[in-house]
């Protein structure tokens, strides 16, 4: 325990202009809570064995954090952990001072001053620190901080007798930013699950976001035969399919002057399969001193923040994208000040990624071989469960569009006769353009030019015609359409498929004008409507038939 100094002032110089500068810094919401949360943590981990002799061997540390609407909106980030101590009030609340141990998960003492007044002008600290007699409450008006050009906050006091009475609370309002609500909130939440899921899973901490206490992320691994390809396994050796290794970064290694027989940093991770696929859970992340610093989008239920580099998961939507997933140690890396990336320096991830990735492959059991050769049964209850939901969200979506259509353009009504209008295509200029020739086709007497190009004016998704020569014809795909930025755009393994599917239809066509049928474009005509509208959204339900 610290020897008790009783001051009225804190200082918190140099840092006036910082403390403008902090409200336009480019935080995410919960790197910005997650500075706070890291206090909570470094003041837990300092005094660990105290605050168990004080409260008993069930103490744990409590966070909480609540977001308050209304006319005056209010976030409030509590803990139990050990306060700030008098002798550290001093240098507390001056900007990049760092903490006096930097071996723990604050780095720069900057987080929590900087996240405040990015959240809001008007906050205050309330601490009380283990042992110590006195509360202590600091008030920061942000605008009369700059206007009056003060350099040191008067300290309020209390006396408290409860020993176990301590801990920080940071009350912010006149906010900044706009309290997260529904869907925001509840990828706060996510998120900050995610970030600190080792501290939840080892059940150190106790982490509660507007009183629901946020669970621990937990997995399991893919128990399987080995399928050395996609035709299924040779034997039924069941296998756990995860691997444990450690790679020190000694070919990217660069002596620091200051400590010039320091090792090459050591990283080390678990890295395996999801028992099924699942685009929201797959990737890695980097954790830095148990806080998990990129990355924390697996498992944050968003396509954000994901980091699956290409040399472990491959291109677009790969089977490894879906279904590897891993943890990677980076404690002996360096982070940004913000602690929400990994610093590499130059050729770090490239050797890191290269070694993991012929770890991985090794035999006997070649991790990523098996990712991507797995099927799971395609009537397994969840695959079942996923084609049902789907089919369901895909049915209602046309029952809307179907009732779009009414009088002459009734589906059904005088089908033979309806002759829907081609919307003229507006003006080329500018656009990018692809094309694919098919040369003399027989049947038809020409060639077919395949084209894709990205026209956003263009509300048709495929358009067929004569070249002005007649001696060809041309089929051409607008990748700026809603459906195709719905449904290839993140994804460009996912074009082929349509492309496939747009050729057939501009063939069909071409193959019943050739046949007399004059009403031949009026299949396009309907898919290219339907698809505008009601067909054009992405159906709540993730159906992944490699499952």
């Amino acid at each position: 325990m610290s020897e008790f100094k009783d001051i009225d002032k804190v200082s918190i110089k140099p840092g006036i202009g910082l403390y403008a500068l902090f409200p336009s810094l480019r935080y995410e919401p919960w790197v910005a809570i997650g500075e706070m949360v890291d206090n909570s943590i470094q003041s837990y981990q300092e005094h660990r064995e105290e605050l168990v002799a004080l409260n008993g061997p069930s103490y744990k540390l409590r966070v909480e954090i609540n977001f308050s609407g209304g006319d005056n909106p209010t976030i409030q980030v509590i803990d139990n952990a050990a306060g700030i101590f008098s002798k550290d009030i001093e240098k507390a609340f001056i900007p990049a001072m760092p903490p006096t141990n930097k071996g723990l998960i604050s780095q720069y003492g900057i987080g929590m001053k900087s996240s405040a007044c990015w959240y809001s002008r008007f906050f205050t600290v309330r601490t009380r620190a283990l042992g110590e007699p006195i509360r202590r409450t600091i008030t920061f008006d942000i605008p009369k901080i700059m206007k009056e050009q003060k350099d040191e906050l008067d300290i309020e006091k209390e006396v408290v007798t409860n020993p176990k009475d301590h801990g920080t609370r940071i009350l912010m309002r006149n906010l900044n930013q706009s309290i997260p609500m529904g869907g925001a909130a509840a990828k706060v939440r996510s998120y900050l699950r995610s970030m600190y899921r080792d501290f939840l899973r080892t059940g150190e901490l106790v982490l509660i976001i507007n009183g629901e206490v946020q669970e621990a992320i937990v997995y399991n691994w893919l128990s399987s035969p080995y399928w050395p390809n996609d035709k299924g396994p040779v034997d039924n050796k069941i296998i756990e399919w995860f691997k444990e290794f450690e790679i020190d970064l000694n070919e990217s290694h660069i002596p620091d002057p200051e400590d010039p027989h320091a090792n090459p940093p050591r990283l080390r991770g678990k890295i395996g399969i999801l028992p099924e696929g699942d685009t929201k859970k797959a990737g890695l992340v980097c954790i830095w001193r148990r806080k998990v610093v990129q990355g924390s989008g697996a498992f944050a239920e968003t396509s954000d923040n994901v980091y699956r580099p290409v040399a472990i998961f491959g291109a677009g939507n790969s089977f490894a994208s879906q279904r590897v997933i891993g943890e990677l140690d980076v404690s002996e890396l360096k982070v940004t000040s913000f602690k929400d990336a990994v610093v590499w320096k130059q050729g770090q991830e490239e050797e890191a990624l290269k070694k993991i990735k012929q770890i991985l492959n090794s035999d006997p059991h070649p991790l990523l071989k098996m990712a991507q050769n797995f099927r799971a049964l395609k009537n397994s209850p969840t695959v079942k469960a996923r084609i049902d939901e789907t089919m369901s969200e895909i049915a209602n979506a046309t029952e809307k569009a179907l009732l779009e259509f009414d009088g002459d353009n009734a589906l059904g009504k005088d089908f033979n006769l309806v002759n829907l209008e081609e919307q003229p295509e507006p003006t080329r200029e500018g656009i990018s353009l692809y094309q694919k020739r098919l040369t003399l086709i027989p049947q038809f007497r020409s060639d077919i030019i395949l084209e894709l190009k990205d026209h956003g004016e263009d509300h048709v998704w495929l358009r067929v015609s004569e070249g002005s020569d007649k001696k060809k014809w041309i089929i051409t795909v607008n990748r700026n359409h809603p459906f195709m930025k719905t449904f290839t755009e993140a994804d460009p393994d996912s074009l082929e498929p349509v492309l496939r599917i747009a050729l057939a239809i501009g063939i069909a066509e071409m193959q019943g004008l050739g046949a007399g049928y004059e009403s031949a474009q009026f299949l396009r005509h309907v898919i290219n409507d339907l698809l505008r509208n009601y067909l054009s959204s992405k159906s709540d339900a993730e159906l992944n038939y490699e499952d």
